[in-house]
């Protein structure tokens, strides 16, 4: 076959081909067919936390509260000592209020001499009557004759209270540095440390309350004159005193030592 027309032949296909390609472009323009748009990404969604439950609300009260009582002056029933209450007359609040009341009405100046020592402020006059029973010989000698307990074999409470009373008695009158019987008193305290008062025959508690009397008796000197409650000490060296006496400086000083430390 000839060349020329064999091209010819394969021509004509090609060119049916190429206008069947550009008619369904052309077609598709035409008609303005919407090409299939890509699937829209997927917005990325940040993982929460885990809701908590909700608390439930505590519950309203039905009614509205009651408005406040306006206040009210506190009322004591029991009556108070005052400046113009005799401490006899005034009504016991407790049981060791009643004993005191027992021990002041037994001994007239130890109610006197509370009265007026338990005052913050005391009047010209009072003070007066409290300096003039610091020195009052015949309450000191009282005093002494009390500590030593010369009638009592069975402990009491009301003893050893009104023991107490006269401890206090003696140590305020020595911290009165002005004391024209000062020395009366320091001779008392030491006549009565070293007094024999505490025997056999008498009940433990009793001897351990006049025992316990020394102690705070020693515990005065050493305030208000350590070096002759030195002196005192080493004089009953190799007695059972000695050891009592001990006893009370190790207690007084720790007592200070604790103190100094506040």
């Amino acid at each position: 076959m000839d060349r020329k027309f064999a091209s010819k032949h394969l021509l004509f296909p090609f060119l049916a081909a190429l206008l069947l390609g550009f008619a369904v472009i052309f077609f598709a323009l035409w008609t303005d067919v919407p090409m299939p748009a890509p699937a829209p990404e997927q917005p990325r969604v940040t993982a929460r936390p885990p809701e908590q439950p909700a608390r439930p609300l505590s519950p309203q009260p039905a009614t509205a509260p009651l408005p406040l009582e306006p206040s009210r002056p506190v009322v004591v029933s029991d009556p108070l000592e005052t400046d113009t209450t005799p401490p006899l007359l005034a009504k016991p609040r407790s049981p060791l209020d009643s004993l005191r009341q027992r021990v002041m009405v037994a001994h007239p100046d130890i109610a006197q001499f509370r009265q007026l020592q338990r005052k913050v402020l005391l009047k010209p006059q009072e003070k007066e009557m409290l300096r003039d029973m610091y020195k009052d010989r015949e309450l000191i000698e009282a005093a002494k004759q009390d500590l030593l307990a010369a009638d009592e074999e069975t402990f009491t409470e009301e003893g050893q209270f009104k023991r107490l009373y006269r401890v206090e008695y003696l140590g305020m009158g020595l911290e009165w540095k002005e004391n024209p019987e000062r020395e009366t008193l320091l001779k008392t305290v030491e006549e009565v440390i070293l007094a024999k008062n505490i025997q056999s025959e008498q009940g433990l508690d009793l001897r351990r309350s006049l025992s316990g009397d020394k102690v705070e008796l020693f515990m005065v000197m050493l305030y208000n004159d350590r070096k002759r409650a030195e002196e005192l000490l080493a004089s009953v060296q190799g007695t059972d005193l000695e050891k009592l006496l001990k006893y009370s400086m190790l207690r007084y000083d720790a007592l200070w030592a604790i103190a100094d430390k506040k």
